[in-house]
């Protein structure tokens, strides 16, 4: 039976993350990831603006229409890359007090951890972009003054970073071949903790259509799947998603992937549910899939 995303050819469309400031947090993903403002929602009346960017291919950066016409509405709502949907709640940029939750704290980690925030479990963790050098990236976005969670060389992996955007949102900056693509960066993926491995498979492939494209087992200790939409094409020369080989062909992939973490014995704890992030703590808000016009109308959304 044909997965219902599939039959509808629905795709990965957004990635939405509530922020303090859109005059801060837009150019920091502009100036440093390359990322382009695509379209914009302002609702006065009920006090929050939408900012949608996308890391589009370089040649396609300058046909893209401006931002808040009835062009780049129409491009949102047909395009077949991915947007970074950043919400600003009006007033937030005033109050000193506002902060969002990046995901990554929660009291499933040790309480001797710095990471450790009672009453909440981790939900959402990052968005990654893959580059042809970490090491330089890391250091431009340091002199840049772009703060940094780990530096390419700290922790037990090595060569792989994450940063901090102006929010505190985590930022993986991922090894890619070089020579593979022109542009600096690619936006790569968003990873989200899950609470049992095989709903989440199931619903992600057998009902959403993505394709499994790599597992990764840490024995003992976690597992990462990791979900595309594929073409055709690239469907039939994505490695099998267990092998070796898949490590290397996901990094092949312009478009971005769902990275869903399974922390093993999560799926026995009828006590365990990740934070959404859209009750207390706030941050990260949902994802969402888009289907061409035709069949239907309307956003498919997965939180």
């Amino acid at each position: 039976m044909t997965a219902i995303g599939r039959r509808y050819n629905a795709s990965f469309q957004q990635t939405m993350l509530r922020i303090k400031d859109p005059k801060v947090s837009v150019p920091f993903y502009e100036r440093h990831f390359g990322m382009k403002l695509v379209h914009r929602y302002d609702f006065p009346q009920w006090k929050f603006s939408l900012y949608f960017l996308e890391r589009p291919r370089d040649a396609a950066a300058a046909a893209l229409p401006s931002p808040g016409t009835k062009a780049s509405e129409a491009y949102l709502w047909s395009m077949t890359g991915t947007t970074l949907e950043l919400t600003h709640n009006h007033g937030s940029e005033e109050d000193d007090s506002f902060s969002v939750w990046s995901g990554n704290c929660g009291s499933d980690l040790p309480a001797e951890s710095p990471l450790f925030r009672a009453g909440v479990v981790r939900g959402f963790g990052h968005i990654a972009f893959n580059v042809e050098d970490v090491y330089a990236m890391s250091a431009a976005l340091e002199a840049a003054g772009v703060a940094f969670q780990k530096r390419p060389d700290e922790g037990r992996m090595k060569g792989l970073a994450f940063c901090l955007d102006p929010d505190g949102y985590w930022i993986e900056l991922v090894k890619r071949e070089e020579g593979l693509f022109p542009e600096p960066q690619n936006l790569s993926q968003t990873m989200m903790r899950v609470k049992d491995a095989d709903r989440t498979i199931h619903f992600y492939r057998d009902i959403l259509g993505m394709d499994l494209v790599r597992a990764m087992h840490i024995p003992g200790d976690f597992t990462n799947y990791f979900f595309a939409n594929l073409t055709p094409a690239q469907r039939e020369a994505m490695a099998d998603p267990e092998s070796a080989e898949a490590r290397a062909a996901v990094k092949t992939l312009w478009q971005p992937v769902l990275e869903l973490t399974h922390n093993h014995g999560t799926e026995k704890d009828d006590a365990f549910h990740v934070h959404t992030g859209n009750s207390e703590p706030l941050g990260f808000g949902h994802i969402g899939f888009l289907k061409p016009a035709g069949r239907g109308e309307g956003l498919l959304i997965a939180g």
